[in-house]
């Protein structure tokens, strides 16, 4: 009998599991569930304003993810990446056309990939119990505990910056890189105030810098996009898999 109560149906979806196994989150969370891409979805995807100030994944996201107890902005890139391949795979297939350089002649070449083949990064690292992780830096021997930032945490601090130059004019250096050491590491050699490890990163060795952004590249939870694939010439190309605007919009 109708009783005037609208009926929800969930629309046609799947569960994938989280590449990060939901070490990093509070609720532990490791998998997910995300719905079909759909032809209506197009129209995000084709959308001018979204296109031009960069929205058309946050949109996406927001609406693919079904469940309630995590938004994209929450996912760390590794976790949102696997979203976002999946949703190519079963919208438009699993075969993504990429165009390389032949590393010895330098002409162009087209190579398919196969995205349901992309293994998950194996040097994941273990957290804490507060979602932290140790390094000890290299020149300095100092022990810092780090976190990875979400996506809503670096979208944040880029904006800050991005403003602050703005106001500053024409001459205004972006501290960006800097910004992101303050927001990662939580604590240097068991100090964790703000002031103290703001300071230590302004006058932290280049090497020290570098070596720790390698780590946190190196040990991301995330789909490995390594290929190494053999050129016309013979020569193999091997990098990271290029991401284009053809990804999730191969009609382009």
């Amino acid at each position: 009998m109708d009783n005037g109560q609208q009926v929800y149906f969930e629309p046609a979806h799947d569960v994938i599991s989280l590449p990060s196994g939901g070490k990093f989150y509070k609720n532990k969370k490791d998998t997910i569930k995300v719905a079909y891409m759909t032809a209506s979805d197009e129209n995000i995807l084709t959308s001018p304003n979204l296109l031009q100030n960069g929205k058309v994944l946050d949109v996406l996201l927001e609406k693919k993810i079904l469940d309630k107890d995590i938004k994209a902005g929450q996912l760390l890139p590794g976790d949102r990446n696997a979203i976002i391949f999946f949703l190519r795979a079963t919208g438009y297939g699993e075969i993504y056309p990429v165009e390389l350089t032949d590393p010895k002649t330098g002409e162009k070449f087209t190579e398919d990939i196969d995205i349901s083949q992309l293994p998950m990064k194996e040097n994941v690292l273990q957290p804490d119990e507060n979602g932290e992780c140790s390094f000890t830096l290299p020149k300095c021997k100092k022990t810092v505990k780090f976190k990875y930032l979400t996506s809503d945490e670096d979208d944040k601090l880029v904006k800050e910056d991005q403003s602050r130059t703005k106001k500053m004019g024409s001459n205004a250096i972006s501290q960006v890189m800097t910004l992101r050491l303050q927001t990662q590491i939580t604590e240097i050699d068991g100090i964790r105030e703000k002031v103290a490890i703001a300071q230590f990163i302004d006058t932290m060795s280049p090497m020290d810098s570098a070596e720790f952004r390698k780590h946190l590249s190196d040990n991301e939870p995330g789909l490995d996009l390594t290929i190494n694939i053999q050129a016309p010439s013979g020569e193999f190309f091997f990098g990271e898999l290029p991401i284009t605007a053809k990804f999730l919009w191969p009609y382009v």
